[in-house]
């Protein structure tokens, strides 16, 4: 798929063009383009070329094979002759502790951990079985032997010995998942490599982030991103190719980074963001660009590269103008916000901008600066229903008939502070209620009397 098309659904199958994520078997992340005659290097996993993985669904496991080539990854493909098919699925996995005639115990009551001792094979015996073992499914080989030659595992739980299981799967097994690059996985790539480069903003966090901020196709938006574009991201996603950003950003120009690996079209990206730095913003009158045209005559005296850089400086003049009036019409349709910027101060000349009953989401690492900007939202009668929010998505894991969460889990993942616009109106508002009940107004008289 080209970039420079029009906005497209979703694709489900992997092809040239398009940013994917590569998930490793260690949990590792790695974001490929796919083009002809390119190859990605997965470090101990091999190299292998992107060619092979063209026409499959995206969320296709495979396996990486000698020559740079890659195999799907089936329960039905394996068919080793020096190994046993290492599983995928719980069930899978059950099946294969069973062909391995190996037994497991109601608890773990009489385990010993005498480390190291427990295991049959050394480091030196492993990497030797890797340099003299050939083909893909040299992983396998290594897996079977480690389980064959350990003292206690016939001594593990079944759900115990499925966890060793997996554990020595994301070591030695040479396969990867592709998935789609959408904002979701971009955001997840960023807090795997430098989670403040994304102000440590979780999943969950982003989705909701564009839930109260009603984000829907064919909106005009204010938004603040200091997230490297991942929000923008998730505002062009949500929008479908219709509808306006206006990034607001304090440096000289907006760091969208981001979207350089996203799969939105460029023309789709140049068309709906619409970039102003602050002072464009606040003072829009002194910052509009001044600009005078030559006349036909110099334009042809000037030569081609400099002609070319006119051209560029014109254009961008007219479209800094067009931003600049634009913002300054306001109306929009809710304001996101994700900086580090003090959101009190922020926020109160913003609020100005944004059209009546919309919503108004502003996210930060830290609660306390959020409760400091809701106490002001509160005193303030042009903002309705000020809350702060927080959303945690706990992992667990699962046996048939147990439940219980993961040992350790990702902490952090940031705060919401949600309103909405109104105008209240000038002259006040007077309450009307039902008045004095009869009871009362007669015992008011006789009191009088």
């Amino acid at each position: 798929m080209s970039k420079e098309s029009t906005f497209i659904q979703r694709p489900t199958v992997i092809q040239f063009g398009l940013h994917c994520l590569i998930r490793l078997p260690s949990n590792g992340l790695k974001i490929a383009e796919i083009k002809e005659g390119s190859s990605v290097n997965l470090g101990k996993f091999g190299v292998f070329d992107l060619e092979g993985i063209v026409g499959y669904p995206f969320g296709q496991t495979f396996e990486v094979l000698d020559g740079r080539k890659v195999r799907p990854v089936r329960s039905t493909t394996y068919e080793s002759e020096n190994a046993t098919p290492v599983p995928e699925t719980l069930s899978e996995k059950i099946d294969y502790l069973k062909r391995l005639d190996i037994k497991s115990s109601e608890t773990n009551r009489e385990l010993v951990d005498i480390g190291n001792a427990t295991q049959g094979l050394s480091m030196e015996e492993i990497e030797t079985l890797k340099k003299t073992s050939k083909g893909a499914n040299v992983g396998e080989a290594i897996i079977d032997k480690l389980i064959k030659s350990h003292v206690n595992f016939n001594m593990k739980t079944k759900h115990s010995q499925e966890k060793y299981l997996k554990r020595k799967q994301q070591k030695f097994l040479r396969r990867f998942t592709v998935e789609y690059l959408g904002s979701s996985q971009l955001l997840q790539y960023y807090l795997e490599k430098d989670s403040s480069k994304v102000l440590d903003m979780s999943e969950e966090t982003l989705g909701l982030l564009l839930s109260l901020g009603n984000i829907q196709s064919g909106g005009r938006y204010l938004v603040i991103d200091e997230t490297g574009g991942v929000v923008v991201s998730g505002l062009l996603e949500r929008m479908r190719g219709s509808g306006e950003v206006v990034l607001v950003h304090e440096n000289e120009h907006a760091n969208l980074s981001a979207l350089e690996h996203s799969n939105i079209p460029q023309n789709v990206q140049h068309k709906m963001i619409k970039t102003l730095n602050l002072l464009q913003f606040f003072e829009p009158e002194t910052e509009k660009v001044e600009w005078n045209d030559l006349s036909e005559e110099e334009l042809k005296e000037m030569k081609s590269n400099k002609k070319a850089h006119y051209h560029r400086r014109r254009q961008n003049a007219i479209d800094t103008n067009a931003a600049i009036e634009n913002a300054t019409r306001g109306k929009f349709d809710g304001l996101i916000v994700a900086s580090t910027l003090f959101p009190p101060t922020l926020l109160d000349r913003l609020v100005e901008k944004v059209g009546g009953s919309r919503p108004m989401v502003v996210y930060s690492q830290f609660k306390e600066l959020l409760v400091d900007t809701q106490l002001g939202f509160m005193n303030d009668l042009r903002i309705l229903a000020p809350t702060i929010h927080e959303s945690k998505a706990r992992p667990y894991q699962t046996i048939p008939g147990r439940l219980h969460p993961m040992m350790s889990m990702r902490g952090g993942g940031g705060y919401l502070l949600s309103a909405l616009r109104v105008f209240p109106i000038e002259q006040g508002v007077t309450a009307v209620g039902r008045g004095l009940s009869k009871k009362k107004q007669k015992t008011q008289a006789s009191s009088s009397a």
